[in-house]
């Protein structure tokens, strides 16, 4: 590609910057222009010839001439614009911040992986001489070391509740549109930080009319940061260093109108001031963007992926600290999807057969236990929809009921309620009793916004209870059409041979599946009390004799099976739950005490001479090896972000001999 040939979607001030200087690039050009007022599309192409305005987001991604997209569209139409426009094969270069939440950001970087994409976050500030020039003196040492971080990024408009910098439908606020900069700079400077609190105030349209920041890094360096569109801030940074302070009074847009830039080191009364002169950083950012297009590249090692997620779920936290959820994130208002939906469009997952049902499961059961958001949850399902995933498994108890809210919302909002196979558990300790499953089921149901649920799980097992009250209830439930199949989840072999007996002599359906923890490392002891697995060789032979199938959880034995295991084994762990995205975490106490044996070490290195033989991951082979088995298994995965996602489709579709499956079950 020797010229890129550019369409910009957005037809605002910043659409009018970024136009200006692709004119003042060479072997760049502007070809087209998207605005959903065709009178504006046609104005703003005619100051750009041969520059065409359109109206439509189909006609315009249609254009065979156009390379790359700039979108410079509201922050709620990042992901879906950014998407569209990657999949009709252009490379992106979108306006901060990238998405408005870290789900839209990663379900963007992911539609640019499939689509084999170039996608970039446009902070012009990151490619500036300016910034480079500050961290090199940084790295040399020349302020010492550095431990602080003071930056703010604020103005004050004239308030109008219909502007894109107060509307919460257009995801208003100075957190959103320019304290991401402050955010950016100390994260460039320090890292992911470890934690975060923030104050701000709300104004009238529920948006940051100002907020400051504290954050704290792993290693106790700190940032202050500040931003607001009510509140006309310095909007300089301050880098505090053991040995002088580097000032940079304007840090964001550095150059003055004849490209000159400069910034102070000051040490005690001594100040040196460092100069230069560089063209327009939006000519730099488009040149940056050109060059890499021309190597192939899919990302810039300025503004990377990895750093595109690591700002969002920075600036959500913040929001989070000061209770600013924009309406269209809340459960209930949540668009509809980011991705296409189509569901089972790839048909990545395989399905099978459950007893008692007559619709397809997919083999990867979906878990909705650790979302922690209708953002998060929508991007993560969506995705798994579209691979053809259709199971999901959720419980009257799983974030106090706020699971199965967002599961009922998001399949409502999409209408595709008759696809999905939904497992849902109750009757959990201490109200595991049969009275309990009707009681419970009344408000499940309310919850997932449904009249029944495919397959239902007692969530323990009450030894005090004959297992004959537990079928009469189960059955009961069958009979008002409230759940088509039921099990147990953590019930003993012989407890649940016990109601299977019952029920045949009763003439009744009893158990059609099991849900213990089963996984290719055995527990040491429960992860937590009165849990139970299904691993002995008598449960499996049991299952395989009685056709029950198995709904394992921990089915790869959270975490036991990834580089972050090797590293606790080497007593080298970073520390638990640095800056996690959900909130449920194994620990590395955890993972020692229930998962370090010889045998399971034994597993793990056979495991991982498999995977080599395979050409895929160490954790791929220990699903893969559950999927194996002689008896039909779907096993529960909990992925945390759409590339664990990935990880378990890949195992999904690996091929195991019964040899292979013997030779990774061998002892020690």
């Amino acid at each position: 590609m020797s010229e890129t040939r550019w369409g910009i979607i957005g037809s605002g001030a910043i659409a009018h910057t970024f136009a200006n200087a692709l004119e003042a690039c060479e072997n760049q050009h502007l070809l087209a222009v998207l605005s959903r007022d065709s009178t504006r599309a046609k104005d703003f192409a005619s100051g750009y010839p041969p520059c065409r305005g359109f109206a439509s987001m189909d006609a315009f991604l249609a254009q065979t001439d156009i390379d790359a997209v700039y979108v410079a569209s509201p922050h709620p139409n990042h992901a879906s614009h950014t998407m569209a426009a990657l999949r009709a094969g252009k490379h992106v270069l979108c306006e901060k911040p990238m998405g408005l939440n870290h789900a839209e950001v990663m379900a963007m970087i992911q539609c640019a992986r499939e689509n084999q994409r170039f996608l970039m976050e446009a902070f012009m500030y990151r490619l500036h001489p300016q910034t480079h020039r500050v961290l090199e003196l940084i790295d040399t040492g020349a302020i010492g070391e550095v431990c602080h971080l003071d930056a703010q990024f604020g103005y004050r408009a004239e308030f109008n509740a219909e502007s894109r910098l107060f509307a919460n439908h257009l995801g208003g606020g100075g957190i959103m549109d320019v304290g991401c900069y402050p955010v950016s700079l100390a994260r460039l400077l320090f890292g992911e930080p470890t934690e975060i609190s923030g104050h701000g105030r709300l104004g009238a349209t529920g948006v940051d009319a100002w907020a400051n920041a504290l954050f704290k890094f792993a290693d106790g360096k700190t940032a202050q940061l500040g931003t607001g569109v009510e509140l006309l801030l310095r909007n300089h940074a301050i880098i505090y260093g053991t040995d002088a302070q580097l000032e940079i009074p304007k840090p964001w847009r550095p150059d003055q109108a004849d490209g000159d830039w400069h910034f102070l080191i000051r040490r005690g009364d001594a100040v040196k001031e460092i100069w230069g002169t560089n063209p327009n950083p939006y000519i730099l950012e488009a040149e940056h963007v050109h060059q890499l297009l021309n190597s192939g590249a899919e990302q810039s090692p300025a503004c990377s992926w990895a750093d595109s997620l690591g700002n969002a779920h920075a600036l959500d936290q913040w929001r989070r600290q000061i209770g600013l959820i924009y309406d269209r994130e809340q459960p209930d208002k949540h668009p509809g999807p980011i991705l296409a939906l189509h569901p089972g469009r790839r048909q990545d997952i395989p399905q099978a057969q459950v007893p008692f049902s007559e619709k397809p499961v997919s083999r990867l059961v979906m878990g909705c236990d650790n979302q922690p958001s209708m953002a998060h949850a929508s991007v993560m399902w969506d995705h798994f929809m579209e691979a053809g995933g259709n199971c999901f498994d959720t419980a009257y108890i799983y974030g106090q009921g706020s699971m199965e809210q967002l599961l009922g919302h998001w399949h409502t909002r999409r209408g595709i309620r008759e696809q999905l196979f939904i497992v849902g558990k109750g009757a959990h300790t201490p109200d595991c009793f049969p009275d309990a499953i009707s009681r419970e089921l009344d408000v499940s149901l309310a919850r997932l916004q449904t009249d029944y649920v495919d397959m239902y799980f007692m969530h323990r097992d009450n030894l005090d209870v004959p297992v004959g009250e537990f079928v009469d209830a189960l059955e009961t439930e069958v009979r008002r059409g409230r759940i088509r199949a039921y099990g147990g989840s953590n019930w003993s072999l012989e407890r649940t041979r016990a109601l299977n007996e019952y029920a045949a002599a009763n003439g009744t359906r009893g158990f059609s599946a099991i849900s213990n923890q089963f996984s290719l490392a055995q527990m040491n002891m429960p992860i937590w009390e009165g849990t139970a697995d299904a691993t002995s060789e008598a449960f499996k032979t049991y299952l395989t004799e009685t056709g029950m199938v198995l709904f394992p959880w921990s089915s790869q034995a959270r975490g036991f099976f990834t580089p972050w295991a090797e590293s606790v084994m080497q007593a080298v762990a970073q520390p638990d739950n640095l800056n996690p995205i959900t909130f449920m975490q194994p620990t590395a106490a955890e993972l020692s005490r229930v998962w370090f044996s010889d045998l399971n070490f034994g597993r793990r290195k056979r495991a991982q001479e498999l995977a080599d033989q395979h050409r895929v991951s160490l954790i791929n082979i220990a699903l893969a090896y559950v999927l194996h088995q002689t008896f039909g298994t779907f096993p529960l995965v909990g992925p945390r972000n759409l590339e664990e996602t990935e990880s378990c489709i890949i195992a999904a579709q690996i091929n195991l001999t019964a040899e292979d499956v013997a030779y990774l079950e061998r002892g020690a």
